[in-house]
């Protein structure tokens, strides 16, 4: 995908973004391949793949819901995927990236200052370790991070009750969300709606998945990391 080619492809799947700024984006990508070649953040590098397969598939949620003035939660961020990108796009959010690897913050410090992103904070840490950040965010997201009954467990915490939790995943959406039917009860968390679309150039599906949060995540909840992964919900 051309960066010129951005703005219409996501108002074909009626996301408009007003305060996109796409010569931003093009910074970001030209500083992701510097980056990569000292440190392992991806395989996708070059301009037309990151707009792809990176910037236009971390702003395909914007279709599920209303991100302006909302607080933020991108578990796993990594590269600065999905929440990054919709710091960007949404100056009144406020956006906070969650990740483990301590050193993936040294980049995303680069990308925060040079573009210039006042609303994007860090948390450089387990997500399931979030004690004092429990229900503090309108939105809690991820994409990749892992499979949806898991994603789920570490997610809901997070949300405020009446916020909302959404799931990024690919062609096997609707597996996982078959498998995460009892997480949902057990986490206070309901099905709002799905998005589906077809990746432009590869054909690739993408489902996006949104829930409700309607009452207090249970206390007991998220376990710890191997007792999560060893027993699903």
């Amino acid at each position: 995908m051309k960066k010129e080619e951005l703005i219409d492809a996501l108002r074909s799947v009626k996301i408009d973004l007003p305060d996109l700024d796409i010569d931003k984006l093009s910074l970001y990508a030209q500083k992701l391949k510097e980056w990569n070649e000292r440190m392992n953040l991806t395989s996708i590098v070059e301009e037309e793949d990151v707009f792809l397969k990176h910037f236009y598939d971390s702003l395909l949620p914007c279709a599920l819901t209303d991100f302006n003035n909302k607080s933020i939660a991108d578990i796993g961020s990594g590269a600065g995927f999905p929440g990054m990108v919709m710091a960007l796009a949404y100056p009144s959010a406020k956006v906070t990236l969650i990740d483990a690897t301590k050193k993936k913050f040294l980049f995303l410090e680069e990308i925060k200052e040079s573009l210039g992103l006042d609303n994007v904070f860090f948390h450089v840490g387990r997500v399931e370790d979030m004690k004092e950040e429990r229900e503090s965010f309108d939105i809690v997201t991820s994409r990749g991070f892992a499979s949806m009954n898991v994603f789920l467990e570490v997610a809901s915490p997070l949300a405020k009750v009446h916020g909302e939790v959404i799931a990024m995943k690919g062609k096997n959406g609707k597996e996982e969300m078959k498998e995460a039917i009892d997480a949902l009860k057990i986490l206070g968390l309901r099905y709002g709606k799905r998005i589906e679309t077809i990746m432009p150039n590869s054909g690739d599906v993408r489902m996006n998945f949104l829930f409700n949060k309607y009452k207090n995540t249970p206390v007991k909840y998220p376990r710890e990391w191997a007792k999560i992964i060893k027993h699903p919900l």
